[in-house]
């Protein structure tokens, strides 16, 4: 019959058979297997029978469940020897009572150190709740060792506390941060058997990230008491035991005593901002050897530089991290402007302007000249809202689906509504505005559909007129509504007529009063420039923006395109 065991200690049952009915693993008295610890959730895991195998699932508890070391988030198959970890206690499932093992197999993903001919005794085993555990390194030292042969003097500790600070400032990778800090204190302190150095993570776990043992097998017993860990965090105070395991301070933690750990100093690492950010501890266990008050001292000032250290590389790894987005965003945007036009359109009668900046090194408004055949050319102007890399991502679809839609449509609104249909069936929580104008080489009239865009500027050379169209005809956003029908206007274009489009960061840019420069604005400076080609309009718009944000940066990214007839 299969069977689950356990030598943990607060395993009230510590072999249970398994039958066809599901098995409730957990905190609570009732749990057909109660498991007296307070970081288990009450009903924490469940093993259900089904099809002839036994499955094992998390009952979404507070800490999680593991199979063999890995986190699992759906019910798993169990296999004979499979090792469940709940918080610190493993329970071992054997297909049968006849198949339960003594000693234990290894079914963790261990990092190894080779050690002489025998590598695989060289496994460190950690049980630290979400840890991911580092073997750092490893030397081995004459097991008859004694303190009072290896006991350094104060001349030579302050020798070896120069040669750490030396060392540390020139290390700036965390691992090597961490390597070198236990090779020192493994100098500093003869008598410690075991050392690790754990740090809190981004998600303010503690994560034990270095290790290091005398003797090769120390590290196959290793587990982290987050008793101690805690205690020193939270006080920030260093603590030295002479006999941990009769030390009422940690109320008799299972790690301490199932380890066997005599003596112990542990010490808490102190950032700039006055921040326990993790701990250094080194422990012996060895019941004739203990730690002294001036070895406390001593590992705290290690502790202190360490600190400063363990700082320096994470910013070193920040500058790193940075320097490769700076890198990327970089890329991005030699490949952004790839999708933009390289060049205007080339026509007999009509002249082309465009313009474009984004906020940032990559950002989501777009243009685009799309020469539908030798009779039309399709301008497209569009706001992803939004500003940055996702920005950018759903600008890069918009260039794909508006080529696509103009290609494959006979009229203007057919290709919004296709362009529409197509990013609300993606269902995420963006939209993009849009204007489309469909130009007629031979009639020479401009079709103009506006999805929720900045209504076009259109300037009449023959009476100076300046207008806004397309303004009573403009419609949703792409991506809000799918199905929604469209509409268009239509205007003929004479010589000297000059339509522009535009994005919002352009009439919204900003000057250090937080006043917007407006559209009326836009208006009485083509007004007063008497600008007659689309080249000159569009320098004199670029130029209102310039003079009105002046030293102000941007705070959106902006475009302008402007079509002209000849004159």
């Amino acid at each position: 019959m299969p069977v689950l065991t356990s030598s943990d200690a607060s395993v009230a049952n510590k072999r249970f058979k398994l039958g066809e009915e599901p098995v409730v693993l957990g905190r609570h008295p009732k749990c057909d297997v109660h498991i007296d610890d307070v970081s288990v959730s009450r009903e924490h895991a469940r093993v259900t029978f089904e099809n002839g195998q036994y499955f094992i699932s998390d009952l979404e508890s507070r800490n999680g469940t593991s199979l063999n070391n890995q986190p699992i988030n759906q019910p798993t198959k169990l296999y004979d020897q499979s090792e469940i970890r709940i918080c610190d206690v493993t329970l071992i499932f054997s297909v049968s009572e006849s198949n339960i093992q003594t000693i234990r197999p290894n079914l963790r993903n261990n990092h190894l150190i080779n050690q002489g001919q025998n590598p695989s005794s060289s496994v460190m085993i950690d049980d630290f709740e979400d840890s991911q555990s580092k073997v750092m390194s490893r030397f081995d030292v004459p097991s008859h060792y004694s303190r009072n042969n290896n006991h350094i003097s104060a001349e030579e500790k302050l020798n070896a506390l120069t040669k750490i600070t030396r060392a540390l400032s020139e290390s700036v990778e965390r691992d090597q941060v961490l390597s070198r800090i236990l090779d020192f204190l493994f100098e500093l302190f003869t008598e410690a058997d075991r050392g690790f150095v754990i740090l809190k993570g981004e998600d303010g776990r503690l994560q034990p990230l270095g290790f290091k043992t005398r003797r090769p097998g120390d590290d196959e017993m290793i587990r982290i008491s987050r008793t101690i860990v805690n205690q020193v965090m939270a006080a920030k105070h260093a603590i030295i035991s002479s006999d941990a395991a009769s030390d009422d301070r940690f109320d008799m933690s299972q790690s301490i005593v199932d380890f066997r750990i005599r003596s112990l100093m542990c010490a808490p690492l102190i950032n700039s901002k006055d921040e326990s950010i993790g701990v250094i501890q080194l422990d012996t266990l060895k019941q004739s050897i203990a730690f002294k008050d001036e070895d406390l001292e001593t590992l705290v000032t290690v502790a202190m530089q360490a600190s400063l250290a363990i700082q320096k590389s994470d910013l070193f790894d920040e500058l790193k991290k940075a320097e490769e987005v700076r890198a990327d965003l970089e890329l991005a945007h030699e490949i952004q402007q790839r999708f933009l036009p390289q060049r205007q359109p080339v026509t007999e009668n009509f002249e082309f302007f465009s313009y474009y900046r984004p906020m940032q090194q990559v950002g989501g408004d777009y243009f685009d000249y799309v020469q539908l055949d030798d009779k039309r050319i399709g301008i497209i102007v569009a706001d992803v809202v939004g500003h940055g890399i996702a920005a950018a991502l759903l600008m890069a679809k918009v260039s794909a689906e508006s080529r696509f839609a103009l290609a494959t449509s006979d009229t203007a609104v057919e290709a919004v509504a296709k362009m529409n249909n197509s990013l609300s069936g993606m269902n995420i929580d963006r939209f993009v505005t849009l204007a489309i104008a469909l130009l007629d080489l031979e009639t020479n009239k401009l079709c103009i559909v506006n999805a929720g865009h900045m209504p076009p500027i259109f300037r009449t050379a023959a009476s100076g007129e300046i207008e806004q169209i397309a303004t009573e005809e403009a419609g949703l956003p792409l991506g809000i509504l799918e199905d929604y029908e469209y509409e268009s206007i239509e205007v003929e274009i004479a010589p000297g007529d000059v339509v522009v489009m535009y994005t919002d960061g352009i009439n919204e840019a900003m000057n250090s009063d937080g006043e917007q420069l407006t559209t009326e604005a836009m208006i009485e400076e083509i007004k007063a420039s008497q600008a007659k080609t689309p080249q000159a309009v569009g320098d004199q718009i670029c130029q209102a923006v310039s003079r009105h944000a002046g030293s102000f940066p941007a705070i959106d990214d902006m475009c302008v395109v402007c079509i002209g007839r000849k004159a």
